[in-house]
């Protein structure tokens, strides 16, 4: 559970990948959204937060809107979830992959990092 490093190894994870020439997305999958954070140097919005802001409707929505640039080009998303406790955060992050595909973000992405509450997973792409 929390403060073993998750974040941390997900995200050296996905900067060593890069440095292999991968093409790397990493999905933050945490209600603290910060699993990019060291990627980033800052705090993205949740993939949710973006949806909430425009209804729900994704196709108002940009890859801009809710992919950020990291450490050598890893692309970062954070689809956010319920608090701890709560609930599961499998529909954030379904609703994440959902958006990624609808905008064709996967297509050309070599590696998919998600840290997850319990476990950080990696996956060839595509999803």
């Amino acid at each position: 559970k929390g403060g073993i490093g998750k974040s941390t190894t997900s995200s050296n994870l996905s900067a060593a990948f890069s440095k292999l020439g991968k093409k790397v997305l990493q999905i933050g999958c945490d209600p603290k959204h910060d699993s990019t954070f060291t990627l980033t140097h800052k705090m993205v919005p949740t993939v949710i937060d973006i949806l909430e802001e425009v209804d729900f409707h994704s196709e108002e929505l940009r890859p801009t809107d809710f992919t950020f640039e990291g450490f050598n080009g890893v692309m970062c998303v954070e689809s956010g979830g319920p608090p701890a406790g709560t609930g599961c955060g499998g529909y954030v992050t379904g609703q994440t992959v959902k958006l990624l595909k609808e905008h064709h973000l996967l297509e050309d992405t070599d590696v998919v990092i998600f840290d997850v509450l319990g476990d950080v997973v990696a996956a060839d792409s595509p999803c």
